[in-house]
C-alpha cells in the first residue's frame, strides 16, 4: 500500500495506517471510507502498520493533516507514536465492543493494564455503535484520560444500482439461508448448525468464510451435508451476488460492532435474522425487531427464521428500508469528513 497521488495542501491529508488486508466486515468498511474520502476531494495514503513498512508509513504522515488508525490495537498503538514523533493528531476507529473483546481473547491483566494507560493518553476516538463506545466506557471506568472526542458514526455502504426485492414466503420447495462471517469462536457458528437441524428439512443453509472451526462444523453437520441441506463455499469475491440467492441471512455472532454483514443483506434487500446482542438490537430493534431472536439459542434462531418468512413482504421491504435509512453512506462520510478536519483545526 502507498501514498496516492502527490499532495495538495489546500485539501485534507489523511494517512490511513492498516493492519493485515484481507477479508470481512473492517476490511470492507475500510475501504469504503478511504474511497468516498477520495471522491470527496481529500488525498488519502494508505499504509500498513507491520515493521517492514515503517519507511513508507513516515514518509506518508509527514505530509498528511490527520492519522487515522483503522483499528484500535496495533494500528492504534503505531499510528500514536508516530503522531507523537510527528505532532500530529491522531484518531482510533474503535470497530467492535472493547470488554467483550477482550473477555473472548482472554486477555490479562498486564494486557488490560497497558490498554487503560494507552487509552488514556489518546485524543480522538470513533466507534461504529452506542453500544461499543459504551463498552469502552465500561472497560475504562473509573481511569480519568485526556480524550478530546468519542465520537459515534455508524457504518455504512455505497449504495447500489438495483437492490434485490424479498423473495416471497416459500411454503413449500426450498428455502434459501446464507450465512457471511468468519468461522471463528467470536462468530459462535456452531449455532447455525443446532438451528438448521430445528427447521423443516426444505431449508438449506449455506456457509460463506472460513476460519479455524471449519473443519469441526464440516464435521458436526456431515449427516446435514448428506442431505444436501448444508454446505460451505470457503471465500468468495462475489458476496453481492451471493445475496441475490438467498431467501434470507443469518448471524449467529457472540459480539459485533456495526455489523457489516446485516448492512450488506439487507441492502440487498434480504433479511438478516440475528441473535439479540446489543449491536444488532441497535441496529434491528426499532423497525424490525422480528429480525431478532428472543434468546441467543438455536431454537429461538430458528423461529425467528421462519417468523421472518411469514411476515407480509410489503411491511418488510418497508422496514428494511427504515433501517437502512440509519446507516447512509452520505451521512457517514459527511461524519467522517467533519471530524478529520476538525481534528486539523484543533491543533
Amino acid at each position: 500500500m502507498a501514498a496516492l497521488s502527490p499532495p495538495d495542501r489546500s485539501e485534507l491529508q489523511v494517512c490511513m495506517i492498516q493492519g493485515a488486508t484481507g477479508a470481512g466486515g473492517v476490511a470492507t468498511v475500510v475501504k469504503s471510507l478511504a474511497n468516498g474520502l477520495m471522491q470527496q476531494g481529500c488525498h488519502v495514503g494508505q499504509c500498513a502498520s507491520s515493521p517492514s513498512e515503517w519507511r513508507l508509513l513516515l514518509s506518508v504522515a509527514r505530509r498528511s493533516d490527520v492519522l487515522l488508525a483503522t483499528h484500535n490495537f496495533r494500528e492504534a498503538y503505531v499510528a500514536c507514536a508516530i503522531g507523537a514523533l510527528l505532532r500530529k493528531p491522531v484518531v482510533v476507529w474503535f470497530h467492535g465492543p472493547l470488554s467483550e473483546v477482550l473477555a473472548q481473547a482472554r486477555a490479562g491483566f498486564a494486557k488490560r493494564l497497558w490498554l487503560r494507560w494507552f487509552y488514556r493518553c489518546a485524543a480522538y476516538f470513533v466507534f461504529v455503535s452506542a453500544s461499543s463506545s459504551q463498552s469502552f466506557a465500561q472497560f475504562m471506568q473509573g481511569t480519568a484520560f485526556r480524550s478530546k472526542g468519542l465520537t459515534v458514526i455508524p457504518n455504512a455502504l455505497p449504495p447500489i444500482a438495483h437492490p434485490k426485492a424479498p423473495l416471497p414466503p416459500k411454503l413449500d420447495g426450498i428455502v434459501r439461508i446464507g450465512y457471511v462471517g468468519r468461522l471463528s469462536p467470536e462468530k459462535n457458528p456452531h449455532l447455525l448448525i443446532g438451528m438448521l437441524r430445528a427447521l423443516p428439512s426444505r431449508f438449506q443453509l449455506t456457509v460463506v468464510g472460513d476460519g479455524p472451526l471449519r473443519s469441526d462444523l464440516e464435521a458436526a453437520s456431515a449427516d446435514l451435508a448428506q442431505a444436501n441441506r448444508i454446505r460451505f463455499l470457503g471465500h468468495r469475491s462475489d458476496i453481492a451476488a451471493f445475496y441475490g440467492t438467498q431467501d434470507l441471512t443469518v448471524l449467529t455472532s457472540l459480539y459485533e460492532g456495526c455489523a457489516m454483514a446485516v448492512l450488506e443483506s439487507l441492502q440487498a434487500g434480504v433479511p438478516c435474522v440475528a441473535v439479540p446482542i446489543p449491536s444488532l438490537q441497535e441496529m434491528l430493534q426499532e423497525h424490525a425487531p422480528y429480525l431478532l431472536a428472543e434468546t441467543s439459542t438455536a431454537a429461538a434462531l430458528a423461529h425467528a427464521v421462519e417468523a421472518t418468512l411469514q411476515h407480509p413482504a410489503a411491511e418488510l421491504v418497508q422496514d428494511l428500508q427504515k433501517v437502512m435509512g440509519h446507516y447512509q453512506y452520505s451521512d457517514f462520510l459527511q461524519r467522517w469528513h467533519t471530524l478529520l478536519k476538525s481534528t486539523v483545526a484543533a491543533c
